[in-house]
Formats: C-alpha cells, structure tokens, sequence
C-alpha cells in the first residue's frame, strides 16, 4: 500500500512539473503571437496606376496592395546598368528567425528587427501579365547568359505619385526603396 501511495505521488509530482512546462511554453507562445500581432507600421495603401475604362492593354502589373508608411524613405535612383540584364533569385530561410516581414517604402528596420537587406521595390508593368511587387536587391547581380531583349519579365522600378500619396512626406516619381527585415 505504501508502495501504491508513493508511486502515485511522484505520478502527481511528474503531472504537475509536466503541466508547468507546458504553461511555460504556451505563454511563451502566446508572446511571440502577441509580438508578431503588433501593428508594426500604419500608413497608406497603394498599387498600380489605373489609366481610365482603355484597359484592352493592361493586362496585369502588380497584383497585391500595398501599405506605404507614414514615415517614407525616399530615393530617385536605381540600379544602373540593369537594362535586358538576366537576374538571379532565391528563396532563403534562416535558422536564427522566426519571422521576416518585407516593407515597401523602408531603407531601414523598425526598432527590434534585424536588416537581411534593402532595395528597390519592383514589379511588371500593366501592360503584361500580373506579378506582385518584390524588393530587389539595391546591389543586384546579373547572371552570364542572355543579352537580348525577348521582352520577357520586366521589373520595373515603382514610383510614387502626388496626390495619390500625400506629398510629403512621399516625393512626386521618386523610386521605393524596401527592405526585408527579420527576428
């Protein structure tokens, strides 16, 4: 009986060290959702021209909106000597993040976010078929290969335009910067 009695008390013993984990754990889960559910910024949303009721030539061009900040960073430069130029691509995934955001409109993180890199925010044009706005690198590579123009994938860099953005703090046909930021 004695026997009985103190293997259920360590049963009990191990329940509750086990509960406490578990506690622990889905606070701490709970946190990093609470984090990640924090407004990291507010501001102006924003995608493609819109040119009038002619759109038997507009095809497509970026296809996802955007949040600009209130607060911009701004540019009127792009990569130079990018012109029918092949680029690489990757999809990366870090082991020491748990979450990467890409913010149009930024050259710089938000406090308590780590820089992975900064660039230009590009997409195709309307005239084509629709794509999303990706951040371009600001110091782009171009793969060996081809130099002809087959009109293929065109990125284009993305403006801002007055009125449509308030001005400032947005600069009229000023470039996007962006940057992709991790934790």
């Amino acid at each position: 009986m004695e026997r009985t009695y103190q293997m259920l008390k360590r049963e009990m013993i191990d329940m509750n060290t086990t509960l406490s984990t578990v506690k622990l754990e889905l606070s701490e889960e709970k946190a990093k959702t609470e984090n990640l559910q924090r407004s990291l910024q507010r501001g102006f949303t924003a995608g493609q021209l819109y040119k009038g009721p002619s759109l038997s030539s507009r095809y497509g061009g970026p296809s996802n909106t955007l949040c600009l900040p209130n607060n911009p960073e701004t540019s009127n430069r792009t990569a130079t000597g990018a012109v029918n130029e092949d680029a690489p691509c990757a999809v990366c995934r870090s082991h020491y993040t748990y979450a990467s955001i890409m913010i149009p409109g930024r050259k710089s993180c938000y406090s308590g976010w780590k820089l992975e890199y900064q660039g230009y925010l590009m997409s195709n044009s309307y005239g084509y078929k629709a794509s999303s706005y990706i951040c371009v690198d600001n110091n782009p590579e171009f793969l060996q290969g081809g130099k002809s123009n087959q009109n293929g994938n065109l990125l284009y860099a993305t403006g801002t335009k007055c009125g449509s953005l308030p001005c400032p703090p947005y600069d009229d046909h000023f470039a996007v910067y962006c940057v992709v930021c991790s934790k």
